[in-house]
């Protein structure tokens, strides 16, 4: 469950005074995700998304968010489009924290991943490379490189009693990709958390479906861009692959979607396996993080580390 600040219907009313997207007919709340609270608006004039931005994102933070999202939308790249308020600000005080409204997609996120899906992640994922080209705004990936040790540290200590011998596991590839990583590969501002979760595909209707749905191939847009930041190209695609891929197949589908689009250096290539290994030690490190530090009566579902120690172990061993 992800809405960690609570809203009366009063209190929206109320704030969409501020704006200029008409009267509330209903609202409801967004439980999937775990860092900020999220609200299905519904108006007169049409469905939005209120976002509240909870601790983990720093005030400074959203306006290189917000530019993003503007500069791909501008480039072909359909995301959620920042509202602004009557004031022109697209960042609006609430309930004392910072929040923003957003254009609403329409699609549904797929629960049967296959090549197809995996091809056409591919393609967009090379498109938001090469329209965020010429993003001048910048910001430091803290989940990159030189982020894994400072969160690392976070909870060395408690790792003993978890699991006997992750702590040298994890320094030892800590070690390993501080020493191979580089810096001089193709880079710009890049998602960094393209789950499955975080991409709509188009939905239509048929009387011969079951439930009148049937999930298209085709991606209808991109959310969650709170991760964002600047970074080398080949680590956003391979957070990408970890996220999606589960065989050989689907790997080779989001590779050549990618390669229709963009084609990589072979530099990248070369150090794509590296790659793999960073994207499994930043996710094995964040839910260790969110293990050891969500409190027990939470209602965030707490994903499993284990699945991230494996895809780590099996990408350092084809190295």
């Amino acid at each position: 469950m992800a809405v960690h600040t609570k809203l009366t219907r009063e209190e929206i009313i109320f704030h969409l005074t501020k704006y200029n997207i008409g009267e509330l007919v209903d609202f409801k709340e967004i439980l999937q995700g775990i860092d900020n609270s999220n609200f299905i608006l519904i108006t007169k004039k049409g469905k939005f998304i209120l976002t509240i931005f909870e601790s983990r994102i720093r005030e400074n933070d959203l306006p290189f968010f917000i530019n993003f999202k503007l500069h791909l939308a501008k480039k072909g790249i359909v995301c959620p489009c920042p509202i602004l308020d009557n004031s022109g600000s697209a960042i609006v005080d609430l309930k004392g924290k910072k929040s923003a409204i957003v254009t609403f997609l329409n699609g549904a996120i797929i629960k049967k991943i296959t090549p197809d899906h995996c091809f056409e992640v591919g393609k967009i994922l090379a498109r938001m490379h090469l329209a965020a080209a010429d993003f001048k705004m910048t910001r430091e990936n803290d989940l990159g490189i030189n982020g894994f040790r400072p969160l690392f540290s976070k909870f060395e200590s408690l790792l003993e009693n978890y699991q006997k011998d992750l702590r040298e596991e994890i320094l030892t590839n800590l070690d390993f990709l501080e020493k191979s990583w580089r810096f001089d590969l193709p880079a710009s501002a890049v998602h960094l958390d393209l789950f499955p979760d975080n991409v709509f595909f188009s939905i239509s209707h048929s009387p011969l479906v079951k439930d009148d749905l049937v999930m298209g191939q085709k991606i209808s847009g991109v959310i969650d861009f709170y991760f964002a930041a600047n970074d080398v190209l080949i680590y956003d695609f391979a957070i990408t692959a970890t996220a999606w891929l589960d065989d050989e197949e689907k790997f080779l589908a989001l590779f050549k979607g990618y390669e229709t689009v963009r084609k990589f250096e072979e530099s990248e290539k070369d150090f794509l396996k590296i790659a793999l290994v960073a994207a499994s030690m930043r996710f094995l490190l964040t839910r260790l993080h969110d293990m050891f530090f969500t409190p027990k009566d939470s209602l965030v579902k707490i994903k499993d580390p284990q699945e991230y120690l494996a895809k780590l172990r099996l990408f350092k061993a084809q190295i």
